[in-house]
């Protein structure tokens, strides 16, 4: 079962944080001699970097050869020390690192959004080098059989742990829909909030509310059920849930060489990952799970490649951390969306170009069948359902520039869902006399290809796209065939069948 990862943590008594940064600058030099400097602090030793207990960290431990640096390491093959330190509490290991007790910690960047402000506060500059993993099907929404879209949501009652990445999920969802802002206020004062995942998904079992935002082991359990489905989860978005790992800025520009090598070990140990589990064990939660169930929870979560990192730290992440600042500042918190870009830097993997380039497997996470996207043509279930306001030149199937803004809008959201289908509808207003169904259906069908030539020209892949032409036998004014409302083009994002 994945850990728990919260927003806000207990709050600690001062003796208990003294007690844990002391225990912290106690490491002395295990597991090396390396010496480095950081600007201000006249930082020490062996760096030291905070890791909750979470599998996606398993390759910077198998670089390591564990919590400190093993003689015979991948990192220590490289002349580099480091010694990884577990917090579980965002509110510990955030203070560590402004009191540089700590280099670097490991947050999603979901949190990090969350904790950029109290940096500020404490003039301290961080950015994020490396997306070490993100969620695969680990984290989602599960809910009763009939709701089958955001949309479905108004007028349910949703649990939803507080403070935790599944509330941010939800949330990005329903920024991201064609919802109204009176049906999202209706959605949002109809959560009933709990403290863990696990007890939002035992409230939605045992009747208490209609959906749930929770973890494995209960999306399985969910989909396994026939009241019962996954409305979403991360397979449908790997971009919603990144891990990494965040830097001092000071430190990283002072010792770019040790944040190179320390990213490169880890990437080499990635082939470790579901194999080896001696160093992921030294994680007390991990300490007496089987192999099969450290493998099991692996599963949910998939290691970043280097080229996933070189994309991923200078587009989607970007994305993610201003979308996460907005549900932030939605939340009543203070964030910063503005600082988005600031927030990343793919220095230091482009240091690493001439080793990894071409070289490693970075694929679509998902598998997008001919087959289901021939199903999913006549399903009438979407997860959102949007009709764009697309304008195209007079009689032409040329889009219009004053509509790209729009079409960016969607294709953000269709890099975060990237394990979703995309279909888009052409709709026509009232022919003209003389043009017959099959030329009305042709033109209307182009107009939507279209738009998808746009989509893929944005990198998106073109077994996601569905083309779809209606022609004008779908109008939504059926009063007056001519009106505009009636041309228009409709874009649904539908998720693989069998949730």
């Amino acid at each position: 079962m994945k850990h728990l990862k919260t927003f806000k943590g207990i709050v600690l008594s001062i003796l208990l944080v003294c007690m844990l940064v002391t225990l912290t600058a106690c490491g002395g030099d295990n597991g090396g001699s390396t010496t480095t400097t950081t600007t201000g602090n006249a930082y020490k030793g062996t760096p030291k970097i905070s890791i909750d207990e979470w599998i996606g960290w398993q390759s910077l431990l198998d670089a390591n050869g564990g919590l400190v640096t093993a003689p015979d390491s991948l990192n220590a093959k490289r002349g580099i020390s480091v010694e990884y330190v577990v917090m579980n509490d965002a509110t510990t290991s955030s203070s560590a690192l402004i009191s540089g007790e700590l280099v670097g910690a490991g947050y999603t960047v979901n949190r990090y959004a969350f904790l950029q402000n109290k940096f500020d506060e404490a003039k301290l500059e961080v950015v994020m080098p490396y997306i070490t993993n993100f969620s695969n099907g680990g984290d989602g929404i599960i809910a009763e059989a009939d709701i089958m879209s955001v949309e479905d949501l108004v007028g349910k009652k949703i649990a939803v742990p507080k403070f935790s990445e599944a509330q941010t999920l939800v949330e990005w969802l329903l920024n991201n829909s064609s919802l109204s802002d009176a049906q999202r206020s209706k959605i949002r004062s109809d959560m009933v909030l709990f403290e863990t995942p696990d007890d939002a998904a035992k409230a939605f079992f045992s009747g208490q509310v209609n959906a749930a935002a929770t973890w494995e082991p209960y999306l399985t359990q969910a989909a396994n059920s026939t009241d019962s489905r996954i409305l979403f989860d991360t397979s449908m978005s790997t971009n919603l849930i990144l891990d990494g790992i965040v830097f001092r800025k000071d430190f990283v520009e002072n010792n770019g060489d040790f944040v190179t090598k320390l990213i490169d070990a880890a990437l080499e140990a990635s082939s470790m990952y579901k194999v080896e589990f001696a160093n992921i064990r030294k994680l007390p939660m991990f300490e007496l799970m089987s192999d099969a169930e450290i493998i099991d929870m692996a599963n949910g979560a998939n290691l970043a490649t280097w080229t996933q990192n070189m994309q991923l730290l200078s587009d989607v992440a970007v994305t993610m951390y201003a979308d996460m600042a907005n549900v932030w500042i939605g939340l009543g918190e203070t964030a910063h969306p503005a600082k988005a870009k600031a927030a990343f830097t793919d220095v230091y993997m482009a240091n690493l170009r001439g080793t990894y380039e071409g070289k490693d497997t970075a694929t679509s996470v998902t598998n997008f069948s001919q087959e289901e996207k021939t199903m999913l043509i006549e399903s009438p279930e979407a997860l959102l359902s949007y009709n764009a306001d697309i304008k195209f030149a007079l009689n032409s199937v040329e889009i219009q520039q004053s509509s790209y803004a729009e079409l960016d809008e969607f294709v953000k959201v269709a890099k975060v869902l990237d394990g979703v289908y995309i279909q888009i509808e052409g709709n026509a207003a009232q022919r003209a006399d003389g043009v017959s169904d099959a030329q009305i259906i042709d033109f209307s069908e182009n107009r939507a290809q279209s738009v998808a030539n746009y989509f893929m020209s944005q990198g998106i892949s073109s077994e996601r796209i569905i083309i779809i032409g209606n022609g004008d036998m779908k109008p939504l004014n059926s009063e007056n065939l001519a009106a505009p409302e009636n041309r228009r083009t409709e874009i649904y994002f539908k998720t693989k069948l069998g949730y």
